[in-house]
């Protein structure tokens, strides 16, 4: 990766809740990020969700804590600005830290390629890594039909399928002929390993998954990653309902 930014120093830290949320893609990004630029400072905050009923309405009246938008994730850059939102967090860094590709044979044109890379984003984080935090929150058990977030356990693994066709069609391992990872992957990544960390049922056939089995592999090998994993840094919880410890434990017994 070549920093747009690399000479001066960039202190970045990010805030949120204790999950694992729609953020975690942002969290690899910026864990490479520090890795590959030694110029930048990142560490990131949070907010406890286990008392977010009793702290977080008052907190998040301070800007400077919550963002203009008053919700989290927030990425504060060198005391001086701050950005909210994840997806826009996510193409933020991407932007300054050349985590949109190279041009190639197939794609010579920037804006086209910027414009490729974000649908998968979009695919990754709108179609799957949103609608699995929907699932978790309906607290669907795959079998009651009239519940009407169940269509997400058929929409879930046809996006991911998607996915994996069209990861298949690259000469590399990434999206898009890219020798390197570009946002698309990483949240891509986040968005399988999020699908198969909740409930399996969400992933298509073993056959249309395999450019995306590659993938994980791939990106769990990169240091900063890897490093990240071995630590624990993970977090077991997806979001900040209530119920969630309760409804995975009898969903996983509903599904033995």
């Amino acid at each position: 990766m070549t920093a747009s930014i690399v000479s001066n120093n960039i202190k970045l830290r990010l805030h949120y809740w204790n999950i694992r949320g729609r953020v975690q893609a942002v969290r690899y990004m910026l864990e490479d990020i520090a890795y590959e630029h030694k110029n930048v400072d990142y560490k990131e905050s949070f907010e406890l969700i286990d008392t977010m009923m009793n702290t977080w309405a008052k907190r998040k009246v301070d800007q400077t804590i919550s963002g203009p938008f008053r919700t989290l994730p927030v990425l504060h850059w060198n005391d001086t600005h701050t950005f909210s939102q994840s997806l826009t967090i996510g193409q933020l860094l991407a932007k300054k830290f050349d985590l949109y590709g190279k041009l190639t044979s197939n794609i010579d044109d920037k804006d086209f390629l910027e414009t490729y890379i974000d649908g998968v984003v979009s695919c990754a984080y709108t179609d799957i890594i949103s609608n699995v935090i929907t699932c978790i929150w309906s607290m669907i058990n795959f079998v009651d039909e009239t519940n009407p977030s169940n269509r997400f356990s058929r929409k879930i693994p046809n996006d991911l399928k998607a996915l994996n066709n069209l990861l298949e069609k690259s000469s590399t391992s990434f999206y898009y002929d890219q020798t390197e990872p570009t946002i698309a992957d990483y949240f891509v990544f986040e968005a399988f390993t999020m699908a198969h960390d909740y409930c399996k049922k969400l992933l298509p056939n073993k056959e249309d998954c395999q450019a995306l089995i590659k993938l994980e592999h791939v990106m769990k090998e990169r240091p900063a990653i890897a490093n990240y994993l071995s630590k624990g840094l993970l977090f077991k919880r997806f979001t900040g309902s209530p119920k969630e410890i309760e409804y995975l434990t009898k969903l996983a017994e509903t599904l033995k």
